[in-house]
């Protein structure tokens, strides 16, 4: 079999050939063919060298799987290789095929398959188990490939991108709930689960309710933790200005997938959902880090990022390139404590730069007072002071917490002002000021964002992120996650990066070994 690039291990492998004895306290099935099989031989003869199935062969071949086999406890019925059922995973889903269910079906019709998986055929709920298995254990694969990548020079990991991008969960849009409904179904619950139990028959069931007793105890299961969702969704409600909050009757939840936030995804269709947030790195196809967010906004989740990012490359970042979704106090605060340089632009998308092209008047921007720092006042560009009126502490995204300063000008010069209609809109108030705890911060990001340099750099952004989202939802199917629940959610992307990131590290291996051979024996002239 032709290698598609060196065999430069990720990590040290143990030194047995057979994966199946690889801890002394495990005992795998053995798969029905090997490589000396006549008809692993025919299905072997198949493939191209250049096939998808052989890069995968080869890279979940060069990983530390010691975790993984670990994972098994010696107990129940004999497992199957689990080496041989990562390679047939991360090869489907290189090809849109992210359910176990469909992996069910490849393993007995797809020969390549087949080949990767030395004809083993496990039921599909051995497969759904064995993505929940990989779950506790995709964050130390991702690390160590990123780590071996790090630690080869394929990459100095010192400059990434950062966006979020929304996928729809499994669960219905068609069916949420809000809490005079939810408790209304579980009180319909109640009563025939407790009818089950005493065997008695009950009348016709509801379309909505599971079908058989274990079904329905499963179903109230959920639906519990669905009441326990909407209960923190309804808290966090009151706790939002009057002028946001919204009526209890429209707070809802998936009883689906209580888990998944309610929000407009890219086609502005208001369903369940997941966040999905990715660190492409700038200098290489690599992606650093991954999360998966139970929320419809990028709000709050730098912090989480630049966290997964450095442990995942053993340093800090340098540059970080991100949308103005992220060019808040609060990540800059973040970005400052974790010593990396934002290049985002501040409070500006597609919708302000139409707003700034309508004729409409509005008020002198804020940028037109100048920040008197000794002297900690504003002045308005007619020469008043905006002295310090008050401050207070605003409630941010989950637990964060911004301390706000609210700078006024005294209402006798606002009404005596020549330019009042163009400023102040209360004038018997005084025109208002409000400077965040973290305003130097905003203020350098805004200068830094006007210099060539960083107008430069800012254009590969969408080289890098945006290709991200378009090769993951285009080419690997990630428009709507297979399983329930965030920890699935997160299982299936950290399983498309972790094959996108093998397939990467093999192909820049290859253009180092390429390079240098040309260096080496150049070509005659």
């Amino acid at each position: 079999m032709t290698s598609v690039g060196p065999r430069l291990p990720l990590v040290t492998l143990p030194t047995d050939p057979n994966p199946a004895k690889l801890h002394s306290n495990h005992r795998f099935a053995p798969p029905p063919l090997d490589r000396n099989s006549p008809d692993w031989q025919r299905l072997d003869a198949k493939i191209p060298d250049n096939h998808l199935a052989r890069q995968i062969d080869q890279a979940v071949d060069q990983l530390d799987l010691t975790a993984l086999f670990n994972a098994y406890k010696g107990r129940g019925s004999t497992p199957y290789r689990p080496d041989l059922l990562l390679k047939v995973v991360l090869y489907e889903l290189q090809r849109k095929r992210g359910s176990p269910a469909q992996w069910h079906e490849d393993l007995l019709l797809d020969e390549a398959c087949q080949w990767l998986a030395c004809g083993i055929r496990p039921g599909r709920s051995r497969l759904y188990a064995f993505r929940d298995r990989l779950g506790p254990l995709l964050d130390g694969l991702h690390n160590g490939v990123i780590a071996a990548a790090v630690t080869e020079v394929l990459t100095d990991a010192s400059q990434a991108s950062l966006d979020g991008s929304t996928v729809a969960a499994n669960g219905s849009r068609h069916r949420l709930l809000n809490e005079d409904s939810l408790s209304k179904r579980e009180q319909a619950l109640a009563e025939v689960t407790a009818a089950d139990k005493a065997a008695t028959q009950t009348e016709a069931l509801p379309a909505w309710m599971a079908t058989t007793p274990a079904g329905r105890q499963e179903q109230q299961q959920r639906y519990a933790k669905a009441h326990d969702i909407l209960s923190e969704r309804l808290r966090l409600n009151q706790q939002r200005p009057a002028s946001k909050r919204l009526a209890a009757k429209h707070v809802r939840v998936s009883p689906g997938d209580p888990q998944a936030a309610l929000g407009l995804d890219k086609f502005k269709v208001f369903r369940p959902l997941y966040n999905v947030q990715v660190m492409p790195d700038l200098n290489s196809p690599l992606v650093l880090a991954y999360e998966v967010f139970a929320q419809a906004t990028d709000a709050g989740t730098l912090p989480t990022m630049l966290d997964r990012c450095r442990t995942a490359t053993g340093r800090a970042l340098k540059d970080l390139l991100a949308d103005a979704g992220y060019a808040t106090a609060l990540d800059l605060a973040a970005c400052e404590k974790a010593s990396v340089t934002l290049y985002a632009p501040y409070q500006e998308n597609d919708v302000s730069a139409r707003r700034r092209q309508e004729k409409r008047p509005k008020q002198i921007p804020k940028e037109a007072f100048q920040w008197q720092e000794q002297e900690q006042v504003y002045v308005c560009p007619e020469g008043h002071r905006l002295e310090q009126e008050y401050s207070e502490v605003v409630r941010r995204k989950g637990e964060e917490r911004l301390r706000v300063f609210t700078y006024r000008c005294p209402a006798e010069y606002c009404q005596n002002c020549p330019r009042q209609k163009e400023c102040a809109r209360s004038p018997e108030r005084g025109r208002t000021i409000k400077r965040s705890e973290y305003e130097e911060l905003v203020e350098a990001l805004k200068e830094r964002m006007q210099t060539v340099g960083a107008k430069k750099l800012y254009k590969r952004r969408c080289q890098t992120v945006e290709l991200s989202f378009a090769d993951s939802k285009e080419h690997r199917g990630l428009r709507r996650f297979s399983g329930h629940g965030q920890k699935r959610a997160r299982i299936e992307v950290g399983l498309v990066v972790l094959a996108h990131n093998l397939l990467a590290v093999l192909k820049l291996r290859e253009q180092r070994r390429t390079a240098t051979n040309a260096t080496h024996h150049p070509s005659p002239t």
